[in-house]
């Protein structure tokens, strides 16, 4: 550990339980507007979506979080039953274990409740980058 990170850590312990639940708080919040962030850039990637598409998308993201999800602030609480998903799995509908396994390039073995299984993705994959599976 470097020296900065043993001084985080030594606040971090030294913190009232209030106090380490509002700073807890405040990096929750840091990581929603950094995931704005990555939302705005990567539809700004996009050759057909223009920047007032882009500023439309993002009031309406704030109109949800504040008006729908009741958020000003986005704290611990709101997000705790919340599970982070990757784009994979969000467009193909895929679990946890299905995206992990999804994005596997070359083999390997995965353990799942206390078992332990050897996966190997299908090297033949069709045009759109689906595995083909008619053979």
């Amino acid at each position: 550990m470097d020296r900065n990170l043993i001084r985080k850590f030594q606040k971090m312990k030294s913190m009232s339980n209030e106090r380490f639940w509002q700073e807890m708080n405040d990096i929750h919040t840091r990581a929603y507007a950094m995931g704005i962030k990555h939302m705005r850039e990567a539809m700004e990637c996009h050759p057909r979506i223009s920047k007032p598409m882009v500023q439309q998308v993002l009031i309406k993201a704030d109109e949800i979080r504040e008006k729908w999800d009741g958020l000003r602030m986005v704290t611990v609480d709101d997000t705790e039953s919340e599970q982070f998903r990757t784009a994979a799995e969000i467009i193909h509908n895929l679990t946890p274990t299905e995206g992990y396994i999804f994005n596997l390039k070359e083999e390997a073995v995965i353990s799942i409740a206390g078992r332990q299984f050897k996966v190997q993705p299908v090297q033949e994959e069709g045009q759109h980058g689906d595995v083909d599976t008619q053979a």
